[in-house]
């Protein structure tokens, strides 16, 4: 049981595991990656890049999207140059259901054969993603015959020519898509905050309609929240958060080279002070002021998270 000393408000917490699929413990390392790629954002025009693939061919993803990004802007007529990106990988939907999709960040040009930097042609439009999506679905179909052949002969004709679909935006600086991406970096499918009532029945969860932005509720079944949550933890040894391109950690020379280039001011900054203790933060009014009053036997019960969260 924690009290805010600033608001006064009361708020419940459970104890954390360190697991890194637990909802619970996720902020502090959130906050750790935002600071860091906030601090290594360059002074270009940035871009939100959203590629999906059927639900048949969900392997080799990653790999293959980047692979597409990277071929489309290789070509002349296009930018012609290697880009430099950093993916995240999301697999939920806003109830919880299976739905893989990779979000790129990309500046706003590349490193040319040359050894140049050239720039994105406008800062609104960086390559024509009808030619991404289709690189996309060429690579996956290459790569899984190659990989897989007895996988790629059970997937339906159909699934090469329908469902590829890729959605770029302006980010503008970046900074804004790296908090949005935070969320989804050190956290899996659901917080605390979003579950309204459980017991050893039904769970009850609130979410954001798609098609609406009307705030709604979703009860399932004790064994059907489990499934649905248990599907998005990753197994051993699956990242999250993949670097490609000249944003590769091995690629450290050719990142050295952008920055060059770009004339960006690198800063040898003072050792980054602790950051906050995110269960310390107070749901109510933000502000990291929870101090631990008690300790109780087993969860509050449903009534009381309902009550405080009003």
């Amino acid at each position: 049981m924690y009290r805010c000393g600033a608001c006064a408000e009361a708020d419940f917490s459970y104890h954390s595991c360190h697991h890194r699929a637990c909802p619970r413990c996720g902020g502090a390392g959130a906050a750790e990656w935002t600071a860091r790629q906030v601090a290594r954002l360059l002074p270009v025009p940035y871009f939100f890049v959203t590629c999906t693939v059927p639900e048949e061919v969900h392997n080799l993803f990653f790999t293959a999207a980047a692979r597409a990004l990277q071929t489309v802007a290789a070509q002349p007529r296009h930018l012609g140059a290697e880009l430099g990106l950093i993916g995240v990988l999301h697999t939920w939907g806003r109830q919880l259901q299976h739905h893989p999709h990779l979000h790129f960040i990309v500046p706003g040009g590349g490193l040319a054969p040359d050894g140049r930097w050239r720039a994105a042609r406008r800062p609104d439009w960086l390559l024509p993603l009808d030619a991404v999506a289709a690189a996309v679905r060429a690579g996956m179909d290459e790569a899984l015959r190659h990989a897989a052949p007895d996988l790629h002969a059970q997937v339906p004709a159909r699934v090469w020519r329908e469902g590829w679909w890729v959605h770029g935006q302006p980010a503008g600086t970046g900074k804004n898509v790296v908090h949005y991406l935070a969320r989804y970096v050190r956290r899996t499918a659901i917080t605390d905050e979003r579950i309204v009532a459980a017991d050893d029945a039904r769970v009850t969860f609130c979410h954001t309609d798609t098609a609406t932005p009307a705030r709604k509720e979703c009860t399932l079944d004790a064994a059907e929240f489990m499934r649905r949550y248990l599907q998005h933890v990753p197994p051993p040894g699956q990242h999250r958060v993949r670097y490609f391109g000249w944003l590769h950690p091995a690629a450290r020379a050719r990142r050295l080279k952008v920055e060059t280039l770009l004339a960006v001011v690198i800063v040898v900054k003072e050792k980054m002070p602790e950051p906050p203790r995110w269960h310390q933060r107070c749901p109510h009014c933000g502000a990291f002021a929870l101090v631990k009053t008690g300790a109780l036997a087993r969860a509050p019960p449903a009534w009381a998270r309902r009550e405080n969260r009003r």
